[in-house]
């Protein structure tokens, strides 16, 4: 096992070598280090983190394993810099959606033992649910049409489902739109099904069983935390600037569960080695949703994003500074996970999860990671990115905007939404989409990322 550390002066750069290459149309620059012949060749690994801690002020931790074992783990910088506490591979983070994964691992357990089925109506197990036809399994494929309410400060699961309309805004099945509120739907049937608060649920379930032993779920109220707390930041000119998760939020499902990074390693680590789902669950639940016109969605049924049937699979939680990741890769075993409390002057995070898996197949890394295309800007006209663009394996993006937001297809397929981020992000594609090459008033690139995927593109047409 080989540790990073914060106090790490960096790369040592003596006598470099450099050589460029160009991949999925960007542009890296790989730096290797001469070592004097005594020496051990830096970890790549470490030599990324510290890279990345020293040059973008990276404040987190990482894991990474191979079928359980650990290949790499360190922290770096402040989990909360007024109590001068400092990150380790140990230190809980909030995991924002990626509780998501941990809803959906309980469905398919319970529809297991045959406590539930993802046809039942939601309606056969609460009766106050708003929309009749409704399914589970619509709920968990982020297909129901709930709409996203403005503020849910305060709201119960119970007070989510009795503010949700009395129609959904498409005809459940029929498309994919990200859904929180199906989350926090499915939490609450889940105890209602299990006859369990969802925080024993979890801990009977998953956090005890893997020895998840930092994982727990946040109380509503900051004041009731116990212990020091880990803080967000956004950084400012240097600086670190409180940038805090929000209080008074006692709804649960499609968020408010606290992970390190070993802790995701270890739920990663439980859906490489099958142990979280019995066989036919497992198969089950790596399928990818279907609506009713025979779209596909980027997420399986478990709620990991999945490039290709039975592949390599990811999820990642963002809110306020907190960002975290959950890597897994079923054939190789690896598992990446990184966590992370700082917003701004930050790499790009598909870019870093993408570094640390192509150094788990023993790949170059590449440069440090960053993301340089761009969005919408105070200086540019949003009709700016208005138009198709023509890229390598995807085939041609349609780009529309409409109302502060992105409305995005892909070889003529169905409308995503993409929302304004460091470019737009695509929740139901896990997407990041950014442009380049502003001329005349009008991008004439784009960049797209996943993890799984680094393509752009050229305009196209007028």
């Amino acid at each position: 096992m080989v540790s990073g550390s914060a106090d790490r002066v960096g790369l040592a750069v003596g006598c470099a070598l450099t050589r460029m290459k160009l991949q999925s149309a960007v542009l890296f620059i790989v730096v290797a280090a001469c070592a004097e012949p005594s020496e051990s060749p830096p970890d790549p690994f470490a030599a990324l983190m510290d890279a990345v801690h020293e040059s973008y002020g990276f404040s987190g931790a990482v894991v990474v394993a191979r079928r359980g074992d650990i290949v790499f783990e360190g922290g770096w910088g402040f989990a909360n810099q007024e109590a001068d506490l400092r990150f380790s591979p140990d230190t809980p983070v909030d995991g924002a959606s990626l509780a998501k994964t941990l809803v959906a691992a309980g469905l398919w357990q319970l529809q297991s033992e045959g406590r539930l089925a993802l046809t039942d109506r939601v309606r056969d197990h609460l009766p106050s649910f708003p929309h009749e036809a409704t399914t589970l399994g619509q709920l968990l494929d982020h297909s129901a049409g709930l709409a996203e309410l403005d503020d849910a400060t305060g709201l119960t699961n119970a007070d989510v489902v009795a503010a949700l309309g009395p129609t959904p805004l498409f005809a459940p099945g029929s498309r994919f739109s990200y859904c929180n509120e199906c989350f926090d739907v499915l939490a609450l049937v889940t105890e209602r099904v299990s006859g369990q608060p969802w925080d024993t649920f979890l801990q009977e379930r998953f956090f005890t069983p893997l020895a998840m032993d930092s994982a727990f779920v946040r109380p509503a109220m900051v004041a009731d935390w116990d212990g020091v707390r880990t803080r967000s930041y956004r950084r400012v000119d240097g600086e670190l600037l409180d940038h805090d998760v929000f209080d008074n939020e006692p709804f649960y499902g499609s968020s408010n569960v606290y992970f390190s990074a070993r802790d995701l390693a270890r739920w990663a680590t439980a859906f490489v080695d099958g142990s979280v789902l019995g066989p036919a669950g497992f198969r089950a639940g790596r399928e990818q949703a279907t609506s009713a016109s025979g779209t596909r969605s980027a997420l399986n049924r478990l709620n990991w994003f999945q490039d290709a049937p039975g592949g390599p699979a990811y999820f990642d939680g963002h809110l306020r500074g907190f960002h975290s990741v959950a890597y897994w890769d079923p054939d190789t075993g690896v598992v990446v996970a990184w966590v992370s409390n700082v917003l701004g002057g930050r790499p790009q995070e598909h870019q870093l999860t993408r570094a640390l898996v192509a150094l788990a197949a023993g790949e170059p890394a590449g440069p440090l990671p960053r993301f340089d295309a761009v969005g919408v800007t105070p200086l540019v006209e949003p009709t700016a990115i208005d138009g198709a663009y023509a890229l390598p394996g995807l085939g041609v993006v349609e780009v529309e905007w409409a109302d502060g937001i992105a409305l995005v297809s892909v070889a003529e397929g169905p409308l995503h939404e993409g929302y304004p981020a460091t470019g737009f992000y695509l929740p139901t594609q896990g997407v990041e989409m950014g442009f380049t090459n502003l001329v005349g008033g009008r991008y004439q690139a784009l960049h797209w990322l996943t993890v799984f995927d680094s393509v752009a593109g050229s305009r196209v047409g007028s």
